[in-house]
């Protein structure tokens, strides 16, 4: 599935717009940079530990997906 970065915060908090339009609460677990914006690709439903991948330069990132299928404000409520 296709996901858009919409936020990252310096803790490693990251919201990811979805394929289908929802949204997925995850924390990034390595350290390789993110930005607002960046595509990846890879399955983010479910929680625990996934990984997807940038189809530009081929960079896969790890996450702990928290919770998934969020609206926008729930999703940014909850890096406040």
């Amino acid at each position: 599935m296709r996901n858009t970065v919409e936020n990252v915060n310096r803790q490693g908090d990251v919201v990811l717009r979805a394929g289908d339009g929802s949204y997925v609460l995850a924390q990034q677990i390595d350290a390789k940079p993110l930005r607002a914006a960046q595509i990846l690709e890879g399955a983010l439903e479910t929680v625990g530990i996934a990984a997807a991948t940038d189809p530009d330069t081929g960079a896969t990132y790890e996450f702990f997906i928290a919770a998934y299928g969020l609206s926008r404000d729930a999703a940014l409520a909850s890096l406040a």
